[in-house]
């Protein structure tokens, strides 16, 4: 009898946590499995989406507006979310709203489980979605931690609300680095997971180098640097604006992405006075081409869990200038690649990005061998048999 998965999401927005779902249900059902992805948030107008893949069942129950809307819970969230932020602090944005959220996401969960029998392996991915649903109990449920969390440890209110969170919970971090943080994390609040084990994120690499050679509109020419991600501070395309200043004239930078930091970002250029060498393209359904055109990825997140755009950067034989962060990088960019991290200043990223540049060094590749989706695809499934 085929398998029943739910993979629970807080949107379908462009990112890698959206991207790695559509490829491991896309494993999934090769498998024989049925697929649902259950969304929490409707997009906003004019975002660009991830694409599940055909077979896949996709739900979109808007849950925080639902019990916005609604006269009585609305009420409720209008006076007790405050109390909450005074007593939890940051972390209490989502302690109210998950209250309501989580009721109403089991139920949902008790009527499709009614409707088509019981779910074999529920996955709740992302930043957020897990604090939203921390009411929410299933036996075959496992927390999928892929990005930094926030303080827990304030007070004895934080620790509690900690503990409702990941007490007792099976929980997949995606790299033993991101296992390492969360452990800290945990233990400075006290809560004490059931279990925590490590699933790798993967990516078709083959994929990668097709869609790499799709012929795009306003593709600039070669031979610049990139980065790729969602404009943010804790990505920090900033440092990568800066260090332009460093490099020669010559030396162009594109930001695949959007968020919203750009307006800010575009300011910093033309401060910095490097205004005419940054290419802002926005979100692209495709960043393969965009990647295989330049010279180089540039990477400066303070926090990454995995870092997707490394391996695929890889995929396509892209050196890399990489700033140390927290997280799971350091499981990817070690041995032959550990020369492609540096310290998150100026000077250093400049450093890299010249010995790039001036040598044609190519990165090893090897390590990808070890993120391949059967062996991804196929740790998850053996959670079902447990």
């Amino acid at each position: 009898m085929a398998k029943r998965i739910l993979i629970i999401l807080r949107r379908l927005g462009m990112g890698g946590i959206q991207t790695q779902t559509a490829l491991l249900a896309g494993e999934f059902l090769r498998r024989g499995c049925s697929v649902t992805v259950l969304v929490q948030k409707k997009p906003h107008k004019g975002d660009m989406e991830v694409r599940m893949p055909e077979g896949a069942e996709v739900l979109c129950r808007d849950f925080d507006r639902e019990s916005k809307l609604n006269p009585v819970t609305g009420l409720l969230r209008l006076i007790l979310t405050p109390l909450s932020l005074l007593f939890i602090g940051k972390v209490g944005d989502t302690f109210i709203p998950g209250i309501f959220i989580s009721r109403l996401t089991g139920k949902l969960i008790e009527r499709l489980e009614e409707k088509g029998g019981k779910f074999d392996l529920i996955l709740i991915r992302g930043e957020t979605a897990v604090e939203e649903l921390f009411r929410v109990r299933h036996r075959n449920l496992w927390q999928v931690i892929e990005g930094g969390l926030p303080d827990f440890s304030r007070n004895r209110f934080a620790r509690r609300f900690a503990e409702s969170v990941f007490g007792g919970r099976n929980i997949v971090c995606v790299s033993d680095g991101e296992r390492e943080s969360l452990l800290r994390s945990l233990g400075s609040a006290g809560a004490k997971p059931a279990r925590i084990i490590t699933i790798p994120n993967f990516i078709d690499a083959d994929l990668v180098r097709r869609k790499s050679l799709e012929d795009l509109p306003g593709l600039p020419e070669p031979g610049y640097l990139v980065t790729v991600g969602r404009l943010s501070p804790l990505k920090n395309q900033a440092l990568a604006i800066r260090t332009l200043r460093l490099l020669p004239r010559s030396v162009r930078l594109v930001l695949v992405g959007d968020g919203k930091c750009r307006g800010e970002l575009e300011r910093l250029a033309v401060s910095e006075g490097v205004s005419d060498r940054c290419l802002f393209a926005g979100n692209q359904p495709n960043p393969f081409p965009w990647i295989r055109r330049a010279a180089m990825l540039v990477h400066t997140s303070r926090h990454e869990a995995f870092g997707m755009v490394i391996a695929e950067a890889l995929a396509l034989g892209k050196p890399l200038a990489v700033t140390r962060s927290t997280g799971g990088l350091c499981g990817i960019l070690s041995g032959p690649l550990a020369s492609s991290v540096v310290d998150p200043d100026e000077k250093s990223l400049a450093g890299r990005i010249t010995e790039v540049l001036e040598s044609g060094v190519k990165p090893d590749t090897s390590v990808l061998q070890e993120f391949s989706a059967g062996s991804t695809a196929g740790k998850f499934l053996s959670l079902t048999d447990e």
